[in-house]
């Protein structure tokens, strides 16, 4: 989800953008080069799990295009982005945190041939010691954020992990950012403490527009804690039911963000599972 977002966002921009999604694809790291064939610059993601394949990945992109600029963003080389950057030659720049303004400036002073130091939230080297430049401040308008680039994805190709996938063709979407608890399970490197939600519309809207295009049948909400608000929670169902919006969908919170008057409204309006953080 997050490139398909970074890849909207630099569409909206005018951009010439293509995604590869390795892991729908079945593509081994090796064979990925020929599918980014005459990219200027590309884009890696990768939470801890992930970023010894990204290295990978790196390693064999700059072998076939030495002049190949990479970019990492994600949860592992926000939280280590000294350690990545050490550890992977391959890699020229991180990106920390949340990544579409950075992108579009860090994009706009390679094209121009700028110095990045001006540029907050990214981490790069300069005479081969690694720079960290101040973090970025301003946090992303969520309402303003095109819909994720789906039209770029192999979706057809998703099959989601159980529960998920009651009704496909299937579909998932953050329309919430940051959180608030410190459960010793997670980290949040990329979206903070601080609850940023779209509004209930804009994200029925986006909703409409996957079922509408795509045919989805089913949405799952990967937002840290969908429920947060409450008074949220309970306008986008009531959005889904007045729109008659018949998709199924599943979402992840807390067991104390809930009650029986909001968890009677969500079935109602299509939820038919919901993990809990325990």
């Amino acid at each position: 989800m997050g490139l398909a977002m970074i890849a909207a966002v630099l569409e909206r921009r005018g951009y010439n953008v293509a995604v590869v999604d390795a892991n729908a694809l079945k593509l081994k790291p090796e064979n990925i080069a020929s599918y980014v064939s005459g990219a200027d610059v590309v884009g890696l993601t990768a939470m801890t799990p992930t970023i010894n394949t990204a290295i990978t990945i790196a390693h064999h992109l700059k072998k076939a295009d030495p002049d190949l600029t990479i970019i990492l963003g994600g949860a592992h080389a926000t939280l280590l982005p000294d350690e990545t950057l050490n550890s992977a030659p391959e890699i020229d720049v991180i990106v920390r945190g949340e990544g579409e303004q950075t992108i579009i400036e860090l994009l706009q002073a390679l094209e121009d041939k700028q110095p990045l130091s001006k540029i907050p939230g990214i981490s790069y080297r300069k005479d081969g010691v690694v720079v960290s430049n101040a973090v970025r401040a301003t946090e992303v308008d969520l309402d303003s954020l095109p819909f994720l680039g789906y039209h770029l994805l192999p979706w057809q190709r998703y099959k989601p992990h159980p529960p998920h996938g009651r009704a496909l063709p299937f579909a998932a979407i953050i329309t919430s950012r940051g959180c608030p608890y410190h459960c010793s399970y997670c980290s949040k490197p990329i979206f903070g403490s601080k609850f940023r939600g779209q509004s209930p519309e804009r994200v029925v809207e986006e909703i409409a527009y996957y079922k509408d295009k795509f045919g989805m049948k089913e949405i799952a909400f990967y937002d840290d804690v969908f429920t947060l608000n409450g008074k949220r929670a309970y306008s986008i169902t009531e959005e889904l039911i007045k729109k008659g919006l018949k998709i199924k969908w599943t979402c992840e919170t807390r067991v104390n963000l809930v009650d029986k008057d909001l968890l009677t409204h969500m079935k109602q309006a299509g939820c038919y599972a919901i993990a809990y953080g325990i």
